[in-house]
């Protein structure tokens, strides 16, 4: 139904899984809502989604190559005459014996042509670790934890033995060192074998069998295998070359500033330059009360100090540098760090913040120390001082080369074309490095910018200095786009979406789907509403937080709830409060403690018993509100009555006389700093000195605006493209910081619970959208007039609902009212009703809905984005063996690790009559360790099998086989693996007595192109499920994050379709909005669907808006 078109103000509360919106008019709440979806990175780990999908695809792509090669390989040799058939070297055809041992025996007699065939197989299917280039072997050697460590420290060991004990082959060398078992296991890798000596074998093979006379052994075959000896050619030494040069040049993006440029490598000098002063120039520290920057004389002394490093440059280090030179005083404190409180210094629980790093330059210190290493240190110098003194363009050139191309030789080739001191010994030197990240910006745009923010200034204003704008591309208010514009300007040849140059979108996949998704809630606005005539926007302060830093928090902010509430219960217990506790209340208490029982400004105590009393103490903004608008915990004391009535709307330092070093500012000063609780943060605003109007006016800004550069991009691309309405004078969108909307939401009254449900989402954005420029000057108006000590106690009482000050509060509504009369309730009703007919009731009461509105007015329904992934994995990585005997029961074996073993487990193992003494040292071991399979099978204690007297004379056992009785999942290479990710499930309903079944389709369905025509049947095999034929009829297919509604005979459930269970047959669903007090947290298990009245489905737009699915045919899986 198409709606009256009003002039509206749009408010959008975007966070990482929802965008809450709400459509606010000058008289009435027009529409509101919530969008949410998943968030674009893995629950766990935080990685991104398509992380899984591309490493496993990378896999697969490494596989097939081998796959390929060996086929190559297999065709050659049947060339060449020593096999017969292709299907030679197949599993079915094993080789009786030791291929190891036949190796050897090559080196001394002729091997007929099965045998030379199955060597020379053998060699080049296990052909060794290989590095691409001497940078790639050089890291791995200094990465000694890691994997390619422990495979650099095999390669040495097994090389060292090649050498010292003089075997002639690696296969001599590892039968005689390693009888028991010749290939690495679970991350071993001790017996590495490098592809330079596994060829060399193959070169002393050939040449031996020619002397024994082997036809088969000519120099022909020899070069198609082996090559010309580059270590490039031949099926041997073939490998997929890296992403190098040209190809990678087609792959990286350009400048944000000059289109037509590539992006510069992060190791040029340029681009580390650039961090490096972006760091320094927007450093801040507070000395004596007073917040600035550094001043031009410090800045000249530390800017050399992290080109000295070998490591971190960090804070202490810079700290160590100012006063050595004598330009700070050891009490002096860098602004943004958490210094900890002598608290919890004292509890030792303290972490000192001043030994994190504040730069880090890795490829200067690289280059340095490996030109240094090879002797080129005069060399290096010339170069290094040349970048310093302002002529960069070698060694970003250098980085250049090392960050493009891969191959050694070619970078050899591209490094002797430059000019570099040293000539081949610096070209050789360089071999040793490679770099492989890249900066945003171009090295043209770099070489503009940087020389700007040498002389002190800030990015953004070193930008407009070079004649770029940072982050305002844009004449605000001159949009002609109806709608929002994709963020992608089409695909590439390969299918790939590519961004809009002209917009500088981040990449940030968490952040690029909530902008995403907020674009697709604005235009379904202004497709159903007509165009805003403003927009009004809050953003999580977690959206753009990395999944560590986001985790960190929650643990935080969790462990502050926890103690909130023990210090709940402790002040409630100390005054016999019954019930929950005033929050005004609480809160000074929480004060008292913090203070030690002193006013904050006279330092004179304060009586616990008349804490409470009603005029005696209040809560103070240390720094006034009407000039901070910070409403922090770090920003507010508590203080006797008369102390506030004097302060009035001063800072600490000009009510007590800071200026004159009064006694009274001393012994504040004093207090302040001998206090073990306070925060930095906190003590930096109780001393704060310079707080004119300017520094005001900053520090308004930053609590009133979120200046975050996410909150920049989508405020830009909205005042960029969106037409906004004719009548509309509003040319910048407002974007509104938490501690603004915080404060709106307590004035009104309006209680949010995250955890009660997904509503809140669209409370906040309620606030947000009645949040504007006018609003904030009448906050600062109403402040200023020396009344907001009082305004606090006005609040309504999130917790309790009670006004603590009534008188007050009825003030608060003359000097500071809501949007409109009844703001608050009509907010609440249209968050909370569900009924039609209540909210139509509720609404008509008000006077300031239409007959024709509140006729089509609909409770709130938040709207889910649907999962329709044709994609994924098409099963799980366990592939369970299937012997024949197996097969006909369903069952599989499977190979565990002892130490993964329990008592429980002994009665599964499989052939117990043939491997009784084995299964009884198993058992023996476990029973002396508890049945714990970790503590009794330790690496230094391994197990080894019992010859059969029991001695343990047998190799080492690291495993064993046990049987799984029964496992249903899809055969994969002569074994069985369980289904992985099932996309979607298909209702059908029987023509004749009207039952619905459900048809699971999972990711290998669409690989083998064919759709399931099996129903669950409940505890049942699946070879026993129903036949889907003629007699049903499809309905629908149901993926997450459908609404679906089942009716049953006694009951009703309405939700979004979450799983299937392939047990039972039921489906799970998740209520709208994830109410907490319905099902288990909002999530209804087990509804039943086969003798189901009704199974409907429903298509929910993105404004939560209903409508029946179309009919649908039933579709494959692209």
């Amino acid at each position: 139904m198409q709606q009256e078109k009003l002039p509206y103000t749009l408010g959008l509360d975007i966070g990482i899984a929802s965008v809450g919106w709400c459509v606010l008019g000058e008289n009435r709440i027009i529409d509101l809502g919530v969008r949410a979806f998943d968030k674009a990175e893995t629950a766990k780990e935080g990685d991104p989604l398509n992380l899984i999908r591309r490493t496993a695809r990378l896999m697969r792509r490494r596989l097939r190559r081998r796959a390929w090669r060996l086929t190559k390989l297999t065709r050659l040799l049947k060339r060449h005459g020593l096999i017969e058939d292709a299907g030679f070297f197949q599993p079915q055809r094993p080789f009786q014996g030791s291929l190891w041992r036949l190796r050897v025996e090559g080196l001394d007699r002729r091997l007929d042509n099965e045998e030379w065939a199955r060597v020379i197989y053998h060699l080049c299917k296990h052909r060794g670790f290989h590095w691409i280039s001497r940078a790639e072997e050089k890291k791995a050697e200094e990465d000694k934890k890691g994997e390619g460590g422990k495979v650099k420290q095999g390669l040495a060991g097994t090389a060292k033995l090649m050498r010292e004990k003089g075997y002639r082959s690696a296969a001599e060398m590892v039968l005689a060192e390693f009888p028991d078992a010749q290939r690495n296991k679970h991350g071993d890798y001790g017996k590495a074998l490098s592809r330079i000596l596994l060829g060399d074998e193959l070169a002393l093979l050939f040449k031996r069998q020619r002397e024994l006379g082997n036809p088969h052994a000519d120099p022909a075959l020899e070069t198609a295998l082996l090559g010309n000896g580059d270590r490039k050619s031949g099926l041997f030494w073939a490998q997929k070359p890296a992403l190098s040069g040209q190809d990678l040049l087609k792959m990286l993006g350009k400048c944000t500033f000059e289109k037509g440029e590539y992006r510069a490598p992060k190791a040029s000098f340029t681009a580390e330059r650039h961090v490096w002063l972006t760091r320094l120039n927007n450093l801040r520290i507070v000395v004596d009360g007073t917040t600035r920057p550094l001043n031009e004389q410090e800045r000249r002394t530390v800017l050399p100090l992290p080109y000295k490093q070998a490591g971190d440059f960090t804070y202490k280090q810079l700290r160590a540098a100012l006063v050595k030179a004598g330009l700070l005083p050891e009490s002096f404190r860098f602004a943004g760090l958490s210094y900890p409180t002598g608290a919890q210094q004292a509890e030792g629980k303290a972490k000192e913040p001043e030994t994190e790093k504040l730069v880090k330059l890795p490829a200067w210190q690289e280059l340095r120390k490996t030109l240094k290493d090879k002797g080129l240190e005069t060399e290096w110098e010339s170069m290094a001082g040349a970048a310093a003194g302002g002529q960069p363009e070698l060694l970003d050139e250098i980085a250049r080369v090392l960050s493009v191309y891969k191959d050694d030789e070619e970078v050899a080739a591209v490094l002797r074309r430059l000019t570099l001191p040293g000539g081949e010994r610096m070209v050789e030197a360089l071999l040793d490095i490679r770099f492989d990240k890249f900066h945003a910006l171009s090295l043209k745009a770099l070489r503009k910018i940087v020389p700007h923010m040498e002389t002190g200034l800030r990015y953004d204003e070193a930008c407009e200095k070079a004649g770029y704008h940072h982050s305002q591309l844009h004449e605000a208010g001159k949009g002609d786009q109806q709608y929002l514009p994709p963020l992608y300007s089409g695909r590439d040849k390969d299918g790939r979406l590519v961004f809009r140059e002209d917009l500088d979108v981040p990449r940030n996949p968490v952040v690029l789907r909530a902008i995403n998704q907020a674009r697709k809630v604005l235009n379904a606005v202004v497709r159903r509403h007509g165009s805003p005539a403003a927009v009004h926007i809050e953003m999580a302060r977690d959206l753009s937080r990395p999944f560590d830093e986001r985790n960190k928090i929650k643990k935080d902010q969790d462990e502050f709830r926890a103690r909130n509430e023990r210090d709940k219960a402790e002040f409630a217990a100390q005054f016999r409060i019954s019930g929950t506790p005033k929050g005004g209340d609480f809160e000074k208490w929480r004060l008292y403690r913090e203070q030690q029982g002193k006013c904050a400004y006279s330092v004179e105590p304060i009586d616990i018993d008349r804490l409470l009393e009603p005029g005696y103490v209040e809560v103070d903004h240390a720094l006034p509100y009407s000039r901070s608008f910070d409403d922090s915990k770090n920003n507010k004391v508590l203080v006797l009555a008369k102390e506030n009535r004097d302060k009035g709307n001063r800072t600490p330092y000009e009510y007590l006389d800071g200026a004159g070093n009064s006694p009274r500012w001393q012994q504040y000063v004093a207090f302040v700093e001998s206090n073990k609780a306070y925060r930095l943060a906190k003590r930096t605003r109780l001393l704060r000195k310079d707080f004119g109007a300017k520094a005001a006016e900053e520090f308004r800004e930053r609590n009133l605006n979120d200046t975050r550069y996410v909150c920049r991009f989508f405020k830009n691309y909205v005042e960029r493209c969106l037409k906004l309405d004719a009548d509309s004078a509003a040319k910048r969108c407002v974007v509104a910081s938490g501690q603004l909307t915080a404060f709106l939401r307590a004035r009104w009254g309006l209680i949010k619970v995250r955890a009660a449900n997904d509503r809140h989402h669209a409370l906040d954005a309620a606030v947000v959208a009645a949040c504007s420029h006018g609003m904030v000057k009448r906050l600062a108006d109403y402040a200023r007039r020396k009344e907001l000590e009082k305004v606090r106690e006005g609040f309504v009482d999130a917790e309790t609902g009670e006004i603590v000050n009534p008188a007050m509060f009825q003030q608060l509504k003359q000097h500071f009212p809501e949007p409109w009369p009844h703001f608050r309730e009509e907010l609440e009703a249209r968050l909370k009703i569900d009924d039609p007919a209540l909210l139509r009731n509720q609404m008509a009461l008000l006077g300031t809905y239409p007959e024709e509105v509140l006729a089509a007015l609909r409770p709130l329904f938040v709207s889910r984005a649907p999962q329709r992934r044709n994609g994924g994995a098409a099963h799980k990585d366990t592939i369970y063996g299937q012997p024949d005997r197996l097969k006909a029961q369903g069952g599989v074996t499977q190979k565990v690790p002892l130490t993964s073993l329990t008592l429980k487990d002994m009665d599964k193992l499989i052939d117990p009559q043939r491997n009784e003494n084995l299964y009884a040292a198993i058992r023996a071991r476990l029973d002396a360790h508890g049945g714990k399979g970790e503590k009794a099978f330790l690496a230094d204690n391994p197990l080894r099998k019992p010859d059969r007297e029991g001695n343990p004379t047998g190799p080492i056992v690291r495993s064993v086989t046990i049987v799984i009785d029964k496992l249903s999942g899809i055969p994969v290479r002569g074994g069985i693996a369980k289904n992985d990710s099932m996309l979607r499930v298909d209702v059908f309903r029987h023509r004749k007595d009207g039952k619905y079944h459900l048809v699971p389709v999972y990711v290998h369905h669409a690989v083998a192109k064919e759709l399931p025509n099996r129903a669950v049947v409940a505890f049942k095999d699946e070879a026993e499920w129903t036949l889907i034929d003629g007699n049903f009829d499809f309905c629908f297919a149901l993926y997450p994050n459908d609404l679906v509604r089942v009716t049953l005979k006694k009951e009703s459930h309405t939700g979004y379709y979450a799983s299937c269970n392939r047990s039972t047959g039921a489906i799970n669903l998740w209520v709208h909005d994830r109410n907490q007090q319905v099902g288990k947290d909002g999530f209804i298990e087990g509804i039943g669907v086969k003798t189901a009245v009704a199974v409907e489905k429903f298509h929910v737009d993105v404004l939560g808006n209903i409508y029946p699915a179309p009919m649908e045919t039933r579709r494959g899986l692209a």
